[in-house]
């Protein structure tokens, strides 16, 4: 007997501060989503408080957080990382939440540090990081390795050298395809039993182009396969989150989630279906 398929939810990446976090919330319930992914400016505007009554009265979830951490410049950022979690996990805490957006480093930028260019003592010092923040999180609450360029998890032999040498059940992906160098069936291949939450892109072109709407005709990703080996073959829980909503082209974030929130959701009942 197979697996029983895992839950898809739908999210969108929420980076701005002006909307009042009860508009925005209403206008996603409205559309079909199941939560938000809060990154750091609108949480520090409003406070965790305004968002989970926003999120709670309409019945939508905060599905991921967002801090950034590092790990590859010695004790001293070990423990404003140590510190950012703590604030995070009570943040965490009041928006019942159990996923938070982990870096290795900084992610772009003064400091960027990739797989190849790391020392030996820079990946000691982020898998011992990384432990010991999973012990402080606790099994309630993953630790998802976003897979970026310019980091440790940038690509999937280098991901799962983390996630081995870290070796606690909190530590999940958060798959970002494409990954740095390989095709993206190889990163779900050995990531996909690892990832819990992926940023869903569409692109123009070539995988990793110029982004655009998920339904747009002339993309050329599709999510369907990765949502049926993660949930279907895998029965992975999985959260699909909206990000970029502009696509770096100036697109009207309303309308992005409008159409992505139409084209997930027929994706999920797709799946559910088969």
């Amino acid at each position: 007997m197979g697996n029983m398929p895992g839950r898809v939810d739908i999210g969108l990446c929420w980076t701005h501060d002006q909307l009042p976090p009860g508009e925005v919330a209403e206008r996603l319930r409205r559309l079909g989503f199941d939560g938000i992914e809060l990154w750091p400016l609108p949480l520090k505007a409003h406070g965790a408080q305004a968002w989970a009554e926003a999120l709670s009265s309409n019945g939508l979830r905060c599905l991921q957080l967002c801090p950034y951490f590092d790990f590859m410049d010695g004790p001293e950022s070990l423990a404003k990382s140590r510190t950012t979690l703590d604030r995070y996990l009570e943040s965490a805490r009041i928006l019942d939440c159990h996923r938070l957006r982990t870096f290795t480093g900084p992610p772009w930028g003064e400091g960027v540090v990739n797989a190849p260019e790391a020392t030996p003592e820079q990946w000691a010092d982020t898998i011992e990081g990384l432990r010991q923040l999973c012990e402080a999180a606790g099994p309630e609450v993953e630790l998802c390795l976003e897979c970026h360029e310019g980091g440790l998890s940038e690509d999937s032999a280098s991901a799962l050298r983390l996630l081995e040498g870290v070796n606690r059940g909190n530590l999940t992906v958060n798959l970002q395809l494409p990954l740095v160098g390989e095709p993206w069936e190889v990163s779900l291949d050995r990531l996909g039993p690892h990832t819990t939450h992926a940023h869903v892109h569409n692109y123009l072109d070539v995988v990793g182009g110029p982004m655009t709407w998920l339904d747009d005709q002339v993309g050329v990703f599709d999510w369907a396969p990765v949502v049926h080996r993660i949930t279907n073959e895998l029965g992975r829980d999985l959260t699909l989150s909206v990000e970029h909503p502009d696509h770096g082209r100036g697109d009207d974030l309303w309308e992005t989630a409008r159409r992505d929130g139409k084209h997930l959701q027929a994706l999920r009942y797709a799946q559910a279906n088969r």
